[in-house]
């Protein structure tokens, strides 16, 4: 069982794979977003590429071409970084998903890559579904492999640019991981948003503040960590999509 690259096929080819039950599945990541001194723009991009590929190599998902520009507004201040506006991103997403489904498809895969893009994202799913009786799942970076990053990251605090994702990164380009410059910074949190165990009761958004624009310990980061946690990544995803590709009815439990 493999996917297919849309890129690759042609429109004759692809009409006849809308015919079965697929899930056509579209990558969103940064491809030009501050990840500190150390870790390229790119790094999200990256990421979700090497997550992508995974994903189509174990299943028979239609994937579509990596999008690259999002929603991004907490990175705005440090340069080279692009965000696109909330409402733009999430029309030029939804017209990408209705162009497959006046085509037949019904079940789709969003794999973001952010955490500031899944909102928008998941409102586009519940707007999609309203509109034109389709399902559109959208992955969560936060939960993707949690159990195995935890695991084998000695920092436990964390969530840019941080030991996690900087061992993504040793693992799929290392030529592009400037170690020498991954230095630890933690930038304070101004008010308590968390209880005594780490659970979120209060959701505040800032921007990306510090003075090398990450959270966490990089240093401690290793490649083979990273693929520990790619795989488990993938494998999080590939467990979903079986699921789902193969029944008419997948809602969730969260509904609110």
């Amino acid at each position: 069982m493999e996917g297919k690259i849309l890129s690759e096929l042609t429109w004759s080819e692809v009409a006849e794979l809308l015919k079965g039950e697929v899930v056509v599945m579209l990558p969103i990541g940064g491809g030009v977003k501050e990840h500190g001194h150390h870790l390229p723009l790119g790094t999200d991009m990256m990421v979700v590429d090497e997550l992508a590929a995974g994903v189509a190599r174990d299943t028979n998902v239609l994937r579509l071409p990596t999008l690259n520009y999002a929603y991004f507004p907490a990175f705005m201040d440090w340069p080279g970084s692009v965000s696109i506006e909330a409402e733009t991103f999430k029309r030029f997403v939804g017209d990408i998903i209705r162009s497959y489904a006046r085509h037949g498809a019904r079940k789709f895969l969003v794999l973001d890559g952010g955490v500031s893009t899944h909102y928008p994202l998941t409102i586009l799913s519940y707007d999609l579904h309203n509109e034109l009786d389709i399902e559109v799942a959208v992955t969560d970076i936060r939960g993707l492999g949690a159990e195995a990053s935890d695991f084998v990251c000695e920092a436990k605090q964390g969530g840019h640019g941080d030991e996690s994702e900087t061992s993504n990164m040793l693992a799929i380009r290392p030529d592009l991981v400037k170690m020498g410059m991954a230095k630890q910074e933690f930038p304070p949190a101004p008010y308590i948003t968390k209880g005594p165990t780490g659970i979120h009761k209060i959701t505040l958004k800032t921007k990306m503040g510090g003075d090398s624009g990450i959270n966490g310990d990089p240093s401690r980061a290793s490649a083979k960590k990273g693929r520990v946690i790619l795989d488990a990544m993938i494998a999080d995803i590939v467990a979903f999509v079986k699921s789902y590709s193969g029944s008419d009815d997948i809602h969730g439990s969260e509904d609110a």
